[in-house]
């Protein structure tokens, strides 16, 4: 098996990509952009990176650390949603963001089971918060993963096994679909009907481990009909609206295009069509894109409150734009750096036969 590269190419640049998508949605142009979407592309991204980084580790140490992998979540996650959870409060207690502090509905975001609470509970979330179901997704997903990934690597269970769990999810969607009756909002948010889509980016980057799709000397010869086939794929889930299609399919399709687009991005940086994700730019919004997303929505519901007019979404818009990235960067500078010091002085693993510390 191969140990992965510590950076990987074009990642920072699908992260702000994908921000990018989400945000504009948020900001009044969800007829036009598709936010979900940008949120899927997230999943894939968490799952094929976590999985990468687990690779280099089971390379470098023989083994898996739960304890480490566990704390690292902690202090990667928890610090940066203090920050976004505590301005939300301040600007509610402060009386700029007109909203109801719920305390159930709180505890929910922090104990990240606010995707299931905001569909069968009572759910008032402080207005922007709202995003926060998606960490539920992800975090019920890094439950389980860790664990399936060893079993992965002693090769107790196979790619036969990954292909038969994506598989059940899709045909999981459809039983609760047609024969429980859950709505298509229901299926977006819940983790059992979307875990697949971290899973996904686990299974690619599992496949490059394995070298079934080596990193060198990248066939060109089906490239771009491939690509193109994907990207079709991509636009034709987007634009299709029935909801048997959005609750079920949409998601499995949509994860399976994104597989060669994003092999290819990562594999071949330099081609044309994946340059710009490693503009300098794209590539610091996508560092901060974590932040971003924990605090963009609240900043577009409080300038919507106070901004009414002609273009007023325009102008709210672009302000919460600024303030999100002014955000993140202070975040990320005194809150995520120090934080990341702090996880990886205390994480560190020494590999066979070199003590710690050495």
């Amino acid at each position: 098996m191969k140990s992965n590269p510590a950076y990987i190419p074009s990642l920072d640049g699908l992260r702000a990509i994908s921000i990018a998508i989400v945000f504009l949605s948020h900001a009044g142009l969800g007829h036009i952009v598709p936010g979900g979407f940008g949120v899927t592309v997230f999943f894939f991204i968490s799952g094929f990176l976590i999985t990468s980084l687990l690779c280099r580790e089971y390379d470098r140490y023989g083994s898996i650390s739960l304890r480490v992998f566990y704390l690292r979540r902690v202090l990667r996650l928890m610090p940066p949603l203090a920050c976004a959870m505590g301005l939300a409060i301040v600007l509610v207690l402060a009386g700029a963001l007109v909203a109801k502090i719920d305390i159930p509905t709180l505890l929910s975001q922090i104990f990240f089971l606010s995707n299931y609470y905001q569909i069968y509970g009572n759910s008032q979330s402080i207005p922007g918060l709202g995003v926060l179901w998606s960490l539920a997704v992800e975090e019920h997903f890094y439950m389980l993963w860790p664990f399936i990934f060893i079993l992965f690597a002693r090769n107790i269970i196979g790619f036969r096994s990954l292909t038969l769990a994506l598989i059940g999810f899709l045909v999981w969607r459809g039983v609760r679909f047609y024969v429980l009756g859950s709505s298509e909002n229901a299926l977006y948010y819940l983790s059992d009907a979307r875990l697949d889509s971290l899973l996904y980016g686990c299974v690619l980057a599992l496949m490059m481990w394995c070298g079934y799709l080596p990193r060198e000397n990248v066939s060109t010869k089906w490239r771009g009909a491939l690509l193109v086939g994907a990207l079709g794929v991509l636009l034709v889930s987007l634009v299709l609206r029935d909801a048997a299609f959005r609750g079920t399919l949409r998601y499995s399709l949509q994860s399976l295009a994104l597989m060669p687009v994003f092999y290819y991005a990562v594999t071949t940086p330099d081609m044309a069509l994946f340059r710009p994700l490693n503009w300098p730019v794209l590539r610091k919004i996508g560092v901060w894109s974590y932040s971003i997303y924990l605090v963009h929505f609240v900043l577009i519901n409080l300038f919507n409150q106070q901004i009414t007019g002609a273009h007023a979404h325009l102008i709210s818009g672009g302000l919460a734009l600024i303030g999100s990235l002014v955000y993140a960067a202070v975040v990320y500078h005194f809150v995520e750096v120090p934080s990341a010091r702090f996880r990886h002085k205390i994480t560190r693993r020494a590999p066979k036969g070199e003590p710690v510390g050495a």
